[in-house]
């Protein structure tokens, strides 16, 4: 008698529906299956855990339906989408790992076992000892510093996989900032578990050249498109209405521009540390990620969502004393005015501006889109921030010219395709900040996810969990906008109440119910799909927040689109704030047409300005690394006057 096997699903795989077939995707690639295969894949997820014999699984299918079960799960092993193992899923294996090893090792049990047993060492400088050792802590492997140190480099052994960083072009020294430190130590540490793991070696990017922190290269990127002027209502229409029509064909050949604004330090002030907490929020990099399935093969993630880690909102601190470049790393001050001095005044203007060609040089006239959705999610996080912190604040959104012209370019030597967006004053606290408080907060910004594959398309649960998401959209709504919560699956939310499939408006009596039902998901299924890009899969995850707001309100010019999507972004940030709280994901996905959301929510004339879908997060093949969060922010916050304790 042949012995049992244990069937698995692998982490990374996503089953889309079709009209009348299922989309697979998996670690292998793309295949087509069955149409049947979606909804059996869904029944029978929670059983395809490695701890259930096969045996078991067909013994809860009907006699008649048990063949059928086995050709699906034959199938399933072909596409790569499912492990038969000889033995069960050990316990204490975290899945974010066993995905990796998915992807590599024949034996990813035994390969995740030996790695969570495992000792390592580290050979480096004195101040990169404790962000290398937090990032390994992160993954499971004790770390030790060498007794041999004595090399400016960085090496990481654990059992025989080296890898090794060395001193060129000063990279280890330059820059010097705990966060470049940080995420550079994540990259290494998470290269390590992943050669460890079965992965073949592969160069690491070095400090400067990280996205998000890429200190070399020009400040614009030449032949990217620059987005002003945009004065032609039917191209801003086009932005809304339909994405598609503005994306490049293909890949662009324009050279990606340096992420960070290359000046020369000069002496600063330090920034405040109630300032500090709220630039926390949204321009330090949170998490490391590096995997095969991670953009360009690692990122650093930021407190705010962006278009594959780009970043185009640039901070400047404008005091009575003068002005400065606030570095998104280690929010360091950089003067950028011949006036400024050590003192960092006593009334404090934060403008934000934003880089047009780090977008654009991808995603061309789309990118004033994208541009524009970050400031206002920018300007919403920091005004979130303050309102936690009881911190007084006025923010004012506004579109100006790029460049040097006009007052702000001038003042803050602006680029030429920057321009300022808004802006934010705020008066300092009169007393220490609550840090009990404004922590709690803090750690929703933190469990924040926004990029590639964030849902556990097979492994969610049943009900889904909203959480406070709902109380939360309705707290920030605004008449100008309509807003609707389409729920794809059985949900609760905090007060335990349970919401049934269907599209729901958001109002401030309560929900209001549109459509019953799954039609609400499968015309946004539909939608997505005819795109022609690998859209979400809805059912997967747990409901979408749709923002929209009328088609000639929108769209009168790019100044009015700019106030709209600022205003809107207030209730999208809530609803990811709501998310996170809830354990779930809020992600920020775009290409949402105006006729789907005409098909899904009833009403005509409305131009989509957020699409925010909610799920569960599931190991996708990247390891993820939190950089430490002592690095940017202590325990203890002071009055205006004081510095920021680690």
């Amino acid at each position: 008698m042949a012995p049992d096997l244990y069937p698995r699903l692998v982490g990374g795989v996503h089953a889309v529906a079709g009209r009348d077939s299922t989309l697979l995707t998996t670690p292998t690639g793309h295949h087509r299956g069955p149409a049947g295969l979606h909804p059996l894949l869904h029944r029978l997820a929670p059983l395809l855990d490695g701890r259930t014999a096969e045996s078991s699984v067909l013994a809860r299918v009907p006699e008649p339906g048990r063949a059928m079960v086995h050709r699906g799960l034959d199938h399933l092993e072909r596409c790569g989408a499912l492990r038969r193992e000889a033995v069960a899923r050990p316990d204490g294996i975290p899945g974010q790992l066993l995905a990796v090893a998915d992807l590599f090792s024949a034996a990813p049990y035994e390969r995740c076992a030996a790695l969570l047993a495992a000792g390592g060492t580290v050979d480096a400088p004195a101040d990169w000892l404790r962000p290398l050792d937090a990032a390994l802590r992160q993954l499971s492997v004790c770390a030790e510093p060498s007794a041999a140190s004595g090399s400016r480099g960085v090496l990481v052994r654990i059992g025989e996989v080296e890898v090794a960083l060395a001193p060129d072009d000063g990279w280890l020294v330059e820059p010097v900032g705990e966060a470049e430190r940080s995420l550079a130590a994540a990259a290494v540490a998470a290269e390590a578990v992943a050669r460890f793991l079965g992965r073949p070696a592969r160069p690491l990017p070095g400090a400067r050249e990280l996205p998000g922190l890429d200190r070399r290269g020009p400040r614009t990127s030449a032949g990217a498109p620059l987005l002003d002027p945009w004065p032609k209502p039917e191209e801003i229409r086009a932005l809304l209405l339909d994405p598609a029509s503005l994306l490049p064909a293909g890949e662009p050949d324009c050279p990606r521009p340096a992420a960070v604004r290359p000046l020369g330090a000069g002496e600063a002030p330090r920034i405040p540390g109630w300032l500090r907490a709220l630039l926390w929020c949204v321009h330090v990099p949170l998490r490391w990620e590096s995997g095969d399935l991670a953009h360009s093969g690692g990122w650093a993630h930021r407190g705010l969502a962006s278009a594959r880690g780009f970043y185009p909102v640039e901070l400047y601190l404008v005091t009575d004393t003068g002005a400065w470049y606030v570095e998104p790393g280690d929010l360091r001050l950089v003067p950028v005015s011949p006036s400024a001095s050590s003192d960092p005044g006593s009334r404090f203007t934060l403008v934000l501006t934003v880089r047009e060609t780090k977008v654009s040089h991808r995603y061309h006239r789309y990118a004033t889109r994208l541009c524009l959705q970050e400031a206002g999610l920018a300007l919403a996080a920091l005004g979130d921030a303050a309102r936690e912190a009881d911190i007084t604040a006025d923010t004012v959104v506004e579109l100006g010219e790029r460049g040097r012209s006009g007052p702000w370019g001038e003042l803050l030597d602006l680029g030429p395709d920057e321009r300022p967006v808004g802006r934010i004053e705020l008066d300092p606290p009169h007393g220490a900040l609550d840090a009990p408080s404004f922590g709690r907060h803090r750690a929703l910004v933190r469990q924040r996810r926004s990029g590639h594959r964030v849902f556990d398309a097979l492994g969610a649960g049943r009900v889904g969990r909203l959480g406070p998401l709902p109380v939360e959209l309705a707290a920030a709504l605004d008449d100008r906008f309509s807003t609707f919560l389409v729920v794809h699956r059985p949900c609760l939310d905090a007060a335990a109440d349970r919401w049934e499939p269907g599209c729901y408006r958001v109002t401030g009596q309560g929900p209001e119910l549109v459509r019953a039902g799954l039609e609400p998901t499968e015309r946004l299924q539909r939608g997505q799909d005819a795109m022609g890009w690998l859209a979400p899969d809805y059912l997967s995850a747990s409901a979408t927040v749709i923002v929209a707001a009328p088609v000639e309100e929108a769209t009168a010019d790019v100044r009015r689109l700019h106030e709209i999507t600022a205003a809107a972004a207030r209730i999208a940030h809530r609803g990811l704030l709501g998310a996170a709280a809830a354990g779930a994901v809020g992600r920020i996905h775009n290409s949402l047409r105006a006729d789907v959301v005409a098909a899904v929510t009833g009403e005509e004339h409305l131009a989509p300005l957020f699409q925010l879908i909610v799920g569960c997060p599931g190991p996708d093949g990247t390891i993820t690394v939190d950089v430490a969060e002592a690095a940017f922010i202590g325990d203890k916050f002071t009055q205006h006057t004081g510095e920021t304790r680690c």
